[in-house]
């Protein structure tokens, strides 16, 4: 389940801007993409990940699928800054909120987090969570638990949870 991640590089950029406009072309509407969890960077970059994103949203017109647990994965394993990672997003462009739970591992002496849907969202996530309300507004969010699948209880007391910060957020904002 996991994906390799690319090089944040304007050459990057561009191939993956016209693969997403050419699956948004032969689908004939716009798609999501999303920001994937990483364990490891390139060199090579010379752009922020969320500068990689918000150049493939502006030149491909696709959204974003903001998986805010891959986020706090990329910020425990690489040292993403998260406040410059939600900064660069386009407010426009976020459709869509995932939430997930990770486990911990270490190599050697280095902990890393792994993104592995396996577990409940844990408290810095749901922190994390509400400041992307604060941001990006109330958008669709979907709790994301694929592997170690719980009693239908557990998930139904997550998305209560999520759903709670939605309706706090959209009083507040009322």
């Amino acid at each position: 389940n996991d994906l390799l991640p690319l090089p944040y590089t304007e050459a990057a950029v561009e191939h993956l801007a016209a693969r997403v406009r050419e699956v948004q072309d032969f689908l004939g509407r716009q798609i999501l993409v999303e920001n994937l969890s990483a364990y490891v960077s390139f060199a090579s970059s010379q752009l922020s990940e969320g500068e990689f994103l918000a150049a493939v949203v502006e030149r491909s017109g696709c959204g974003l699928l903001l998986d805010v647990n891959n986020a706090y994965v990329n910020a425990s394993n690489l040292g993403l800054d998260l406040d410059a990672f939600f900064a660069a997003l386009p407010r426009r462009a976020i459709q869509e909120i995932h939430l997930a739970g990770h486990s911990r591992r270490w190599a050697g002496a280095r902990e890393l987090l792994i993104d592995d849907h396996g577990s409940t969202v844990c408290d810095d996530v749901w922190v994390l969570y509400e400041d992307a309300l604060r941001r990006f507004g109330p958008v669709p969010t979907l709790i994301e638990w694929d592997n170690e699948v719980p009693p239908l209880e557990t998930l139904l007391a997550e998305a209560a949870r999520a759903d709670q910060r939605l309706e706090r957020h959209l009083a507040t904002a009322a």
